[in-house]
């Protein structure tokens, strides 16, 4: 390889230095515009009421042929809670504790 000219050296260092510059700026700059666009975002949602909360604003043209009839009790599907015969034995010879999941 050739050797380079200390002239050469120092602007090749230079470069360098100014590109890692920039990019450093360039990642901070993104990072606060997520940080910011973020705390926007979640402050849109919560001062906007959710579709739920709303109440219907078009009234039926027509009359309502369930109107005058009594509401019908929901239909319960789901089984009734029943106790288990005998609580859950730990695999590893103990009481038995609540293990809190996470990642």
């Amino acid at each position: 390889m050739g050797a380079m000219a200390p002239g050469q050296l120092d602007s090749a260092r230079l470069r360098r230095d100014l590109s890692l510059l920039l990019r450093r700026r360039l990642v901070l700059y993104a990072g606060i515009g997520a940080a910011g666009l973020t705390v926007i975002l979640s402050l849109v949602a919560a001062a906007t009421p959710s579709a739920a909360a709303t109440p219907a604003t078009n009234a039926p043209a027509t009359s309502d042929p369930t109107a005058g009839q009594e509401p019908q009790q929901p239909v319960d599907q789901q089984p009734s809670f029943v106790l288990p015969a005998q609580p859950p034995q730990s695999g590893f010879g103990g009481s038995s504790q609540a293990i809190s999941g996470g990642s």
